[in-house]
């Protein structure tokens, strides 16, 4: 039969205490860190309510004694030496004290004060707490009025600050007393703890704030330009109202749409001046509305003027042509002739140039859009020569039947030849050689003409002048005009005056006239007689030609309306 176990070994015994004891060594810390925090939240809890006593001890006065015993100099020094945490607590907080103690009694705190200025030991169980009590001035924003601005509608109501809100928002004073409770314990830092606590308390009845929102006003934006093609992404604002707001937009550009948050994006496709109106509406169903413009263009592009051929003193006025931009467009212009300049505004070139230049030089043209975004350039070439001029003859006399001959080619000068010639009002039967100027011909009828000559160079320039040719009779029967007097026919007439003029002739008979140029509203009959009242003012070039006995004959001359 085996042996019943007769219990441990001395062996087995050792072992099991040498565990033991490990096990005990390795948890003895754990335990005694345990034992500490406890400890510490319980001192922690007991702070709490020795500070909620300094609470109720401050609502419990009046608070016209808050300040009772405080001077300025005793409650500044108090919050010299308070702790870290009370310092950021009154960063908001306007340091108050009594104003008449500080000037009758000096910078002593009175030991009457219901608030004392030094620390007021409690103690509980075997640890001992500072009350310490802080008094200070504050003011709390009421809601925004009715009809808000954007800022203090974002102000609102916010935390009791030391300094009196201004932009005309309403702010109600308040006492803030601070309460900071001290104590020894090793599981604060420094085996220094700290407990702070606050409260707010009116100096006059109660406040009442204003908690209803006022309805949401649009902050309108400003007016929006963008191209055809920009990518847009604007978000709208509005301010006031109760959340959410919900938005509508009408009259959009082309490929822009909205969502309901008033977010507004895509990109525009049609060039155009849009007036949107947005409208928005909060969750009590308030509403506002507001418009704005929006400014689509296409991109700005500038069409070449062409090549220019400019003249020394005479003046210039060139316009570049633009399509597209945005409005106002700063225009810049390089190479320009000497004595020519760009409107930075309008890009017209103007001036009078100063030199002349056969060869061809290149002008460049920019415009920069508002934005200073797209620029658009162009360029052109120019030259610049004299003008062309055509010295005039001087008065030309001639009989009928002789030859018209002189030549105009040798007064003109200037430009750029070869020249081309012309002229209108030649004595009859006389022409005149578009190449040379040379006139030719045998003149066929009397009595006096106006001719005017005219040059043209090879780049397009022209002057022209006017030649009085008196033409003769050489025979008694040569039919001529003899009133107008030829030697001074020229007539001034008062606009809407009646007019009654009779033309006569000498040398035929069984005359017949008609006239060319008259001013309006005067005609002339058969019989050479003028009659009406010349309606519009300037001068005109007036001819009178009569026929009979198988000739003619013509009288120009010039008539004013004045």
């Amino acid at each position: 039969m085996r042996r019943r176990d007769g219990g441990f070994s001395l062996m087995e015994t050792l072992v099991s205490l040498a565990v033991i004891g490990t096990v005990m060594a390795g948890t003895a810390p754990f335990l005694i860190k345990s034992v500490g925090v406890v400890a510490q939240q319980r001192t922690q809890q007991v702070a709490v309510e020795v500070a909620n006593d300094a609470i109720e001890r401050a609502r419990a006065l009046s608070p016209t004694s808050l300040l009772a015993g405080r001077s300025l100099t005793s409650a500044k020094a108090q919050l010299a030496s308070a702790p870290a945490q009370v310092q950021s607590v009154l960063d908001v907080t306007q340091i108050d004290a009594n104003v008449l103690l500080t000037t009758l009694l000096g910078s002593s705190p009175d030991v009457t004060a219901p608030l004392p200025l030094t620390p007021l030991p409690v103690t509980v169980g075997n640890v001992t707490y500072q009350q310490n009590w802080y008094v200070g001035s504050c003011f709390q924003s009421k809601a925004a009025p009715a009809s808000p601005t954007l800022l203090n509608t974002l102000v609102g109501l916010g935390d009791c600050i030391g300094t009196k809100p201004g932009l005309g928002l309403i702010a109600v004073p308040y006492f803030r007393v601070v309460v900071a409770v001290t104590w020894k314990h090793n599981g604060c830092k420094d085996d220094a703890c700290t407990y702070v606590t606050s409260t707010l308390v009116s100096p006059s009845a109660d406040p009442v704030f204003d908690l209803k929102r006022p309805p949401p006003a649009i902050v309108a934006p400003l007016k929006q330009s963008h191209y055809v093609g920009d990518k847009v992404d604007l978000q709208l604002v509005a301010a006031g109202g109760t959340l959410p707001r919900t938005w509508t937009l009408t009259n959009l550009p082309p490929g822009l749409t909205a969502t309901s948050a008033g977010v507004i994006s895509g990109k525009p496709t049609a060039a155009g001046t849009y007036t949107v109106t947005a409208h928005v509406e909060d969750r009590d169903k308030n509403s506002d509305d507001a418009t704005f413009t929006w400014v689509v263009a296409d991109l700005p592009v500038l069409t070449s003027p062409g090549a220019q051929v400019f003249r020394t003193l005479t003046a210039v006025s060139l316009p570049i042509t633009l399509t597209g931009g945005l409005a106002p467009m700063v225009w810049t212009a390089t190479g320009l002739p000497a004595g020519l300049l760009i409107d930075a505004g309008t890009g017209v070139i103007s001036g009078t140039p100063l030199t002349t230049q056969s060869t061809a030089q290149t002008a460049t043209v920019k415009a920069v859009d508002s934005l200073g975004k797209q620029t658009a350039t162009t360029t052109f070439t120019w030259r610049t020569f004299t003008p062309v001029n055509l010295v005039s003859p001087g008065v030309q006399n001639a009989t009928k039947g002789d030859n018209g001959a002189y030549n105009l080619g040798a007064a003109a000068y200037g430009g750029l030849a070869p020249y081309t010639f012309s002229a209108t009002g030649l004595p009859a039967g006389v022409t005149i050689h578009p190449n040379s100027g040379q006139t030719t011909g045998i003149i066929t009828a009397g009595t006096r003409y106006l001719v005017t000559a005219k040059v043209t160079d090879s780049l397009g320039g022209s002057a022209s002048v006017v030649v009085l040719v008196n033409v003769a009779n050489r025979i008694g029967t040569d039919l001529r005009v003899t009133a107008p007097a030829p030697g001074a026919p020229d007539q001034t007439t008062a606009l809407n005056a009646t007019v009654s003029l009779t033309a006569q002739a000498a040398g035929q008979s069984g005359l017949s006239w008609t006239a060319t140029g008259l001013p309006t509203g005067l005609t002339m009959s058969a019989a050479g007689v003028v009659t009406g009242k010349p309606t519009v003012a300037g001068k005109y070039t007036t001819t009178f030609t009569v026929t009979g006995g198988g000739q003619s004959a013509y009288l120009m001359f010039t008539w004013t309306v004045n």
